[in-house]
């Protein structure tokens, strides 16, 4: 059950703009599992730190001992422990180093480890902890800590890992805690409240970080060089009110993830062939302007999303060379041209989202080659609709097995909707304002799934098919606009409406 390393916020409803809702989570853990893949702390090899350096030539092995237990107790008493979930062997007289989530260099002392995620902490931000100075990997998300951040985190000469995620955090990220030198690589202050700008000129100093996670916060400002930073791999900052460019990359040779939909962001997207190893590129939801860059994309790109900016110009033809693309979404520009359909035939492809723009022409009337490769597809959605596309629905791209999302409304298309209809996944089904026309396909009535159907305001005729009345999990069904023959729905029983989880009841009243 991996979370996207991006930020762990993508959506799953196939709405318009939508960010990725795709499975590109093997490069990393969720963090609140034993397995934190590869953006998680060893917890068997810490890295053998010097007590000596870390709390000074004049300390014993008891006084490091006594404020360890200090520290330990004092952020027991201020997050409220005797609630947490887990909190075996705390405040006891045995070692603290066996205490529930705490795992030490030595047998009895120095703490290098505290992983209590998800472990029902509350109150404010413990600052003694500070005060563990051979922690080199702290984890208190998913809790429901709150007040600031300490900068003397900062000081801790080891701290590699800082994650914080999910908890109620305010006030702005302290500059002190990017200090030269630092040898941080996963930073992760996600989903909190905090404010402010990202500390610019000190954040060159973390030379070591790999992970820079601060989405859904309140920042301002703007983004900093990640180009500086080389051992960078994943960078989201989405979901906040980032204002100015988005950088440009040429030096930024290890970045594969990098988020920032969700902003006010403008400019215009800048050339992503220098990165040599792209999985995730998502600039949705900003104020970006100009046309997609023509330049050459890694062929190791597997999800992109420009939804809901100010684009225009056609998509080049660079996107129908990826060969692992797994979601693309350029829906609510202003692109123009033909649709990219050759992307389509990628069987690596689950998302397609092209709505809300002007492309014009045909769907293409084959996105594969014999049964065996239609198997092989992977499209779950597929949303064209809101532009001006003329022709008629291929029967290749409705028989898909994985389809569970089919929306081409508000479009000119025509002709007779297809006989032959992949049924047992889908959801949704939208063909709303074209200029369909011929019978109801008989076999939408074995769709079990089937939650949405909409295919008002077409030119549809002959008899109509009441056995989609019945459909069991049907919540939307608009036939209106129309000119079907509903003679023999006085003899059919009402279709059941289930009014207690606001459904809205079949718009049958226009072609009765």
């Amino acid at each position: 059950a991996g979370r996207t390393a991006s930020a762990g916020r993508w959506g799953d409803d196939g709405g318009e703009g939508t960010s990725p809702a795709t499975s590109v989570t093997e490069e990393g853990g969720d963090g609140r599992t034993g397995d934190r893949g590869m953006w998680g702390w060893d917890r068997d090899a810490p890295t053998q730190t010097s007590a000596e350096d870390a709390f000074g030539a004049a300390s014993s092995v008891d006084s490091i001992k006594h404020r360890e237990r200090q520290a330990l107790g004092d952020m027991y008493r201020r997050t409220n422990g005797a609630k947490w979930r887990r909190r075996d062997g705390w405040m006891s007289s045995k070692s603290y180093c066996e205490w529930y989530g705490v795992t030490c260099l030595e047998k009895d002392f120095g703490v290098a480890f505290v992983d209590l995620r998800d472990n029902g902490m509350e109150g404010d931000m413990p600052q003694a902890i500070d005060e563990l100075k051979l922690l080199q990997g702290l984890d208190l998300s998913y809790n429901r800590l709150e007040g600031r951040l300490s900068a003397m985190l900062g000081e801790l000469k080891t701290l590699r890992y800082l994650l914080v995620r999910s908890n109620a955090l305010y006030s702005d990220i302290p500059a002190g805690l990017f200090r030269k030198g630092s040898p941080l690589t996963q930073l992760d202050l996600s989903d909190n409240s905090l404010s402010g700008a990202i500390p610019g000129r000190e954040f060159v100093y973390l030379t070591s970080l790999r992970m820079f996670n601060v989405s859904n916060n309140a920042l301002t400002g703007t983004i900093p060089n990640i180009a500086s930073l080389p051992a960078l791999e994943i960078f989201s900052a989405s979901t906040n009110a980032l204002r100015g460019a988005v950088p440009h990359f040429d030096d930024a040779a290890k970045i594969r993830f990098f988020d920032v939909s969700k902003n006010a962001l403008h400019g215009s997207i800048p050339s992503l062939s220098s990165v040599p190893s792209w999985v995730l590129f998502d600039v949705s939801h900003n104020s970006l302007t100009g046309e997609l860059p023509r330049t050459a994309l890694p062929r190791t790109l597997r999800v992109f999303s420009c939804a809901n900016n100010n684009l225009n110009g056609t998509v080049p033809q660079t996107f129908a060379q990826l060969p692992k693309v797994e979601h693309l979404d350029f829906s609510a520009n202003q692109f123009t041209g033909a649709l990219p359909a050759s992307v389509l035939q990628k069987k690596t492809l689950r998302y397609f989202n092209v709505s809300r723009n002007a492309f014009e022409g045909e769907l293409p009337r084959s996105v594969y080659q014999g049964e065996l490769e239609r198997q092989s597809m992977r499209l779950e959605e597929f949303d064209v609709s809101h532009n001006k596309l003329t022709g008629a629905l291929p029967q290749s791209i409705v028989e898909l097995d994985r389809l569970r999302v089919i929306d081409v409304a508000h479009n000119a298309l025509s002709g007779d909707l297809p006989s032959r209809w992949a049924v047992d996944r889908l959801e949704r089904l939208d063909v709303k304002a074209n200029a369909f026309t011929g019978a109801i396909p008989t076999i939408l009535a074995r769709a079990t799934r089937l939650r949405h159907l909409d295919l008002s305001q077409n030119a549809l005729r002959s008899r109509a098919n009441l056995a989609v009345l019945t459909i069991p999990t049907l919540e939307h069904l608009d036939v209106s606009g129309n000119s079907l023959d509903w003679n023999e729905a006085a003899a059919a029983p009402a279709p059941k409406i289930d009014r207690a989880r606001a459904i809205e009841p079949p718009s049958l009243h226009d072609d009765l």
